[in-house]
């Protein structure tokens, strides 16, 4: 296969090189983790004491063509005392990369003392996912290796995960995909291959004031064959009502989140990002919009920390 020269823009190959587009079904990474619970961790489905139907829409690097912008639905319900189910739907697009994705989450939750709760949880779900090399711009147009579609046609997925957590404190680990990228035609197996990854997350909520939480948190990602991803955000909560806060990705951007509880079911929010790398050089903005619907449940379980909002 020939080297690629120009794709359309100095900033696609900046695209390829960061995201890496033979592992384009890796999960998109949003700033508003606090917000992206189901996709993070199986073993969050029921772990609230209410159910919620959340909805996502995220711009990356605008202004840049080729740049990501990925859809997601998740619902996360808490269905019994100790068991919950929550699933999601994703659209992802970027350059010639075109991912859809389908999974539902189970899990148990066992009350291990007055005071913490262990939960572990499957991830069960399918995806297609297409990638038309004809966008691309290379030294020989002639090159048969950069022709045509790629295509996966129904892949099956599978991850699983633990949760460990109380009123203040959360920890939790996952492994979101475990099963094999094919390709209906082509064998790119030595080249695409997003199993074992693995996600590893941290945080608590803490009192300041009567009237003001700290929530600070922090989600490492590391997926074979590209950079290590770290996000860590803090997050005040004033008067349970309005949150602000700062998000970072380790030699990536850093930002600024805001949400508003407009009413007792209903919460906004907002992020934006500002590429710190040379990403910068092309693009200055990237934008990510959710909507919560909260379903209270009427539970004898404790509610959990605010990390999950």
């Amino acid at each position: 296969m020939k080297k690629i020269i120009n794709i359309k823009s100095l900033g696609f190959i900046t695209l390829l090189s960061i995201n890496g587009i033979i592992n384009a079904q890796g999960d998109p990474n949003f700033r508003q983790n606090q917000l992206n619970i189901m996709q993070l961790n199986p073993a969050q489905a029921g772990a609230n004491a209410y159910s919620e139907i959340i909805c996502f829409a995220s711009n990356q690097w605008v202004s840049m063509p080729g740049a990501p912008k990925t859809y997601l639905t998740s619902a996360n319900f808490n269905v019994l005392k100790n068991f919950g189910i929550g699933a999601t739907i994703l659209g992802d697009q970027y350059g010639p990369v075109n991912l859809t994705k389908g999974e539902v989450n189970l899990a148990y939750h066992l009350k291990l003392n007055e005071e913490w709760k262990f939960g572990v949880g499957l991830k069960m779900g399918v995806s297609n996912m297409t990638v038309n090399l004809g966008e691309l711009v290379t030294i020989d147009p002639n090159d048969p290796y950069m022709k045509g579609i790629l295509r996966t046609g129904i892949n099956f997925n599978a991850g699983f995960g633990g949760l460990i957590y109380s009123k203040k404190f959360y920890a939790g680990y996952s492994m979101p995909n475990v099963a094999k990228t094919n390709f209906l035609n082509r064998n790119m197996t030595h080249f695409v291959d997003t199993r074992f990854g693995q996600v590893i997350y941290a945080g608590g909520t803490f009192a300041l004031s009567e009237t003001v939480d700290i929530r600070p948190n922090a989600v490492f990602r590391s997926i074979k064959g590209t950079p290590f991803n770290l996000d860590v955000n803090t997050i005040l909560t004033f008067n349970k009502n309005f949150d602000f806060g700062i998000s970072c990705q380790v030699k990536s951007s850093v930002g600024a989140i805001v949400g508003l509880q407009m009413r007792d079911h209903l919460y906004l929010a907002y992020s934006y990002s500002y590429p710190i790398n040379k990403l910068n050089q092309v693009t200055i903005q990237s934008h990510e919009l959710a909507l919560r619907y909260r379903i209270i449940n009427k539970s004898d379980r404790s509610v959990n920390p605010r990390y999950f909002i």
